[in-house]
């Protein structure tokens, strides 16, 4: 499948984009927002699990509300992922374009 083009603002649009969620992975406060998403991840699976074990038997846990604070959690991880992954997401789309990406930093 070859790589699509796209229109010269399109491609200014999908490069800012880019570079202003790699950006924030470059804030000063980003390790304290993943340190505080790692925190309420293990708030949570410590909440499930007590509900879980604690349930009377005639009194399950409901899947759903398990199917509900994994997918939560799952949200949780891909907020810190894009950032991090966007400046590899856009070096690799600007080399489909045929920009090259030599030299240049993203701040």
């Amino acid at each position: 499948m070859r790589p699509r083009r796209l229109t010269p603002e399109a491609r200014d649009t999908l490069t800012r984009r880019q570079a202003a969620l790699t950006g924030l992975a470059k804030h000063p406060s980003w390790p304290d927002f993943e340190e505080e998403i790692r925190r309420k991840e293990e708030r949570i699976q410590k909440a499930v699990l007590a509900r879980t074990l604690g349930s009377a038997p005639d009194a399950p846990v409901n899947e759903i509300d398990i199917v509900y604070w994994r997918g939560f959690i799952q949200g949780m991880r891909y907020l810190t992922a894009v950032p991090t992954g966007a400046e590899n997401k856009l070096e690799l789309f600007l080399r489909s374009q045929g920009i090259g990406t030599e030299g240049v930093t993203v701040e």
